[in-house]
């Protein structure tokens, strides 16, 4: 198998390994020679593929969990992490965020779907690969976008962006299951996807709203958004 992103899941999602939940909402997707997606911790991941974990998009960067990192499980990943270049890992996960997960989204009017961008994400999908020119064009307009358009275009905000986003739904589905009422989280979702960002007061407000997550998710840092 290889692994293909790190990405959030529903907390209920059985890992490959063990048949165990992964509670924490985050999962290495393996797929397998017949097209199936399997869902791992990193140890699972590590064992069952030869991918070097550190070169694979990761849209939860944002989302930090108190057992982080607890279950490294060495492999592929090991060494000196000052050392390991992620430019790649980046380059992608940005791709992935402006052309896939965020597409709808507008930072105060700006559409986060970029066209040139756009036909990078096409190659990605068809090819499974960019070139070292394409990635390095990619980390170049990241840091054209963030600074000259609009600084809520970065990766750490647009990441910032999918993880709250992830948390707000979690929040929804437990509110829609219990027939409490949504139309506080409902607004936080619009005001997200207009602007790119959340206030603090919204953020502050969002607390009494945790009670509805299980404990590792309402436990979990969030990243701070990009002002």
């Amino acid at each position: 198998m290889i692994v293909i992103k790190k990405d959030f899941v529903d907390e209920t999602t059985k890992s490959f390994c063990g048949n165990r939940p992964l509670s924490s909402g985050k999962a290495y997707y393996m797929l397998d020679t017949n097209g199936t997606i399997h869902y791992a911790g990193k140890q699972c991941a590590e064992e069952n593929s030869n991918t070097d974990l550190s070169q694979i998009p990761d849209l939860t960067k944002s989302l930090i969990s108190n057992h982080e990192g607890s279950h490294s499980g060495g492999g592929s990943t090991g060494g000196d992490k000052e050392n390991i270049d992620l430019t790649k890992s980046k380059a992608i996960t940005y791709l992935i965020l402006r052309e896939e997960k965020l597409i709808n989204y507008k930072c105060d009017g700006v559409s986060v779907s970029y066209s040139q961008l756009n036909k990078y994400f096409q190659k990605y999908i068809n090819d499974n690969e960019l070139s070292k020119d394409e990635i390095n064009h990619i980390i170049n307009l990241e840091k054209y976008s963030a600074s000259k358009i609009n600084k809520k275009m970065s990766l750490n905000n647009l990441s910032t962006c999918y993880t709250y986003e992830y948390i707000l739904n979690r929040i929804l589905s437990y509110l829609k299951d219990n027939n409490k009422p949504i139309e506080y989280v409902e607004g936080l979702v619009k005001y997200l996807k207009e602007h790119c960002f959340l206030s603090d007061k919204q953020v502050d407000g969002l607390e009494q709203w945790l009670q509805y997550l299980p404990d590792e998710l309402r436990t979990s840092k969030r990243k701070k958004f990009t002002t």
